[in-house]
């Protein structure tokens, strides 16, 4: 029986009796699983997933909690080998699939079509867990880097539509990049390269104004030059 670990775009266990459902209620169990996936083929110490999980509580309870978590997975998942190791621990493939694994194996393949497919939104989004500071800290760390990959591959794409002379499709990824982070000035300019090329004029003044209207009014700082030298010569071309 396998099962299938949602971390991208929020935290949910897919898959076997349990299904979905079990993401209501079992909020700690699931960070647990996410942290251990986190971890890929690195065991983690129980001392090591006790003061993440239950960082204030009196270490003879720790470890029961740790340990009754730990049972129960197995039992409710009804997987004796979800965990590999005895003092340390780490997810069993052969039993979870987890998107995590997946969008990096399709990064490290240079597969960047497949990763930006895999990546559904910020890594355990929506997910806090009360009194557990290195948690959410750990969280934050793994969301902000795995942002960055994410953008990474998107930006491959677009380069790559562009190498191929189809700025249209490479003005679809820059624009995806752009949502991701409307200040990145790196994706905006691509986005008005490709527009400019593909020669739809009114699309690449539409984005720079709005790129440099969120600037202004947000950050309050003066627009990238190369953005405002793009929209100048847009405006200048003739024709629409």
């Amino acid at each position: 029986m396998r099962y299938n670990l949602r971390t991208l775009g929020g935290l949910a266990l897919l898959g076997g009796p349990a299904g979905e459902s079990f993401a209501e209620s079992r909020r700690k169990p699931l960070a647990m699983l996410a942290f251990l996936a986190g971890a890929g083929d690195l065991a983690v110490t129980r001392d090591k997933l006790a003061t993440v999980l239950w960082p204030e509580g009196e270490p003879d309870k720790v470890r029961a909690s740790l340990k009754q978590t730990i049972y129960m997975l197995r039992q409710e998942l009804a997987e004796p080998e979800l965990f590999l190791g005895t003092g340390d621990l780490r997810l069993n493939p052969e039993v979870l699939d987890v998107d995590l694994w997946a969008f990096e194996r399709a990064v490290a393949a240079r597969n960047p079509e497949q990763a930006v497919a895999l990546y559904r939104g910020p890594f355990l989004d929506g997910v806090h867990i009360n009194e557990a500071p290195e948690f959410e800290h750990w969280v934050d760390h793994q969301r902000d880097r795995l942002a960055r990959r994410f953008a990474s591959q998107i930006e491959l794409l677009a380069l790559g539509a562009m190498g191929k002379n189809d700025p249209r499709g490479a003005a679809e990824w820059w624009l995806l990049l752009t949502e991701q982070d409307p200040f990145d000035a790196r994706a905006v300019s691509g986005l008005l390269h490709a527009c400019l090329q593909a020669g739809d004029r009114p699309r690449a003044i539409r984005y720079a104004e709005r790129h440099m209207n969120l600037m202004r009014k947000e950050l309050e700082i003066t627009p990238d030059p190369e953005i405002r030298r793009l929209v100048e010569q847009a405006r200048a071309r003739p024709g629409g």
